[in-house]
């Protein structure tokens, strides 16, 4: 049976998916506590890169190159995907009126199209020596 999808690509979908299931269980906690939406997935979008860059390393980047690297592209990485997260909220959610979960759904595909994208490039790609 042939794969439809690279290994890399579905570990990053792995790896990745669960990233935002914490990052959305956060914001839902958060949220029922009475923060502001933006600000819960504000929250939400830090505990889940934090869970996020274990499990890239170990399901998609295998070869990626040493935490003294990696790390520090990859928190200049979540920095970005944090204000991407933030702005595609707002936007949706304040600016557009869009529901809550639509407007998170939505700011996810666009920011995992991206951390993609950045990841496989400049975050663990290996190191030449």
């Amino acid at each position: 049976m042939k794969k439809f999808l690279p290994l890399q690509l579905q570990g990053f979908i792995a790896a990745g998916g669960l990233a935002t299931l914490f990052h959305w269980l956060v914001m839902a906690a958060l949220i029922g506590a009475g923060l502001e939406p933006t600000l819960a997935t504000a929250t939400g979008s830090v505990s889940g890169a934090a869970l996020n860059y274990g499990l890239q390393r170990r399901l998609a980047f295998r070869n990626a190159g040493p935490h003294r690297f990696t790390l520090w592209r990859y928190v200049g990485s979540c920095f970005v995907a944090w204000l991407c997260n933030l702005v595609f909220f707002f936007l949706l959610n304040s600016f557009l009126e869009l529901p809550v979960m639509l407007s998170q759904v939505i700011t996810t595909g666009l920011v995992a199209a991206l951390n993609y994208i950045v990841y496989q490039r400049l975050v663990f790609h290996e190191q030449t020596q």
